[in-house]
């Protein structure tokens, strides 16, 4: 049938008209059938429309429309396959009262991406954020939000009022960063911004080193793993990455008050004299048993170059065999 308009078709049956046998059919097909198109209103207007073939429509204008839903007089929602004339996709747009259509949702033909509240998505899922409302938000069945994206940009797992960029809030682990393989690097990293290539790195670096760094950078440049802890003894290393003891500083150490030392001397003779060591319990009595008996020994007596005594002297009768005080000569005098 070539299609014709309602105007054309009430000329065919114009008083004095002859209409022939294919204006009557023209005519019949140009209604709709129950039976051939599968659309009845069973039960009155009041009713829903029952369609039980698929629909046709035909898009109409330079936007490609396709179906206008109105409250009364005022048009509400649209559905077109074109945005603005070039956007090819499928669209739904809402048009508030003195208000210019704005597009909710858009299907790209071209590439399946969807957009919410945008008409131009650049990703599988693009949302554009309107006022002050939240970006994205999921809820599970007992309506307690499990992520949230909000009108800051912040993100929330498991709270709905992030006050950071990440929040993360559980009662079990929270966060895992897995290498892609047995000796892949699991790495997070710190910059001053992503411009800047300075900062910090915290790796775990499994076999065959089976360590955790703190790793600093300067200019995409490694300037060392200042931190290491061992994965299977706890050993600490500060300046060291072969740790032999639960703690192992290789440089100074400085305590709020004092100098920095950077040694545990075991040096009996405390010959050094230094303030960068300090000598341990062992060393102290080595130094003390062999280097300072004011009373001597069985076995060595007291002797000094110089001896410079305020007061009084009271030397002990009995120190040697003939129980006298012995008064040695120098060499050289008389």
């Amino acid at each position: 049938m070539v299609q014709k308009k309602r105007s054309q078709l009430k000329q065919l049956f114009e008083t004095g008209k002859k209409p022939s046998q294919q204006d009557f059919a023209d005519f019949i097909d140009s209604t709709l059938n129950i039976k051939d198109d599968g659309i009845e209103n069973p039960a009155g207007a009041d009713t829903p429309l029952k369609i039980t073939a698929p629909l046709k429509i035909t898009a109409q204008g330079t936007d490609e429309k396709l179906l206008d839903f109105y409250a009364g007089d005022t048009n509400t929602w649209s559905i077109n396959q074109k945005r603005d004339g070039n956007k090819v996709g499928l669209n739904i747009s809402h048009s508030a009262s003195g208000e210019v259509s704005k597009s909710k949702l858009f299907i790209d033909s071209s590439n399946g991406n969807v957009g919410l509240s945008i008409d131009q998505p650049t990703a599988k899922l693009h949302i554009q954020q309107t006022c002050n409302e939240d970006a994205l938000r999921i809820d599970d069945q007992l309506k307690d939000t499990i992520f949230l994206i909000n009108k800051d940009g912040k993100v929330g797992i498991g709270t709905d009022c992030p006050e950071a960029k990440l929040e993360i809030k559980g009662d079990q682990p929270v966060l895992k960063i897995w290498g892609q393989g047995d000796n892949d690097n699991a790495t997070i990293q710190l910059r001053e911004s992503t411009a800047a290539n300075w900062g910090f790195d915290l790796k775990y670096i499994g076999n065959p080193d089976n360590k955790f760094y703190i790793e600093s950078y300067s200019d995409c440049v490694s300037k060392g793993k200042h931190l290491t802890i061992d994965r299977e003894s706890g050993n600490v290393g500060i300046g060291t990455t072969c740790p032999d003891a639960k703690l192992e500083v290789k440089g100074n150490l400085k305590l709020e008050y004092g100098v920095a030392v950077n040694a545990f001397s075991c040096d009996g003779t405390l010959k050094d004299c230094s303030d960068m060591a300090i000598p341990t319990e062992k060393a102290i009595k080595t130094y003390a048993d062999t280097k300072a008996l004011l009373n001597g020994s069985p076995n060595e007596d007291f002797s000094a170059k110089n001896l410079t005594v305020n007061g009084v002297i009271k030397p002990s009768a009995g120190n040697k065999e003939n129980h006298g005080i012995l008064f040695t000569k120098e060499p050289g005098y008389g």
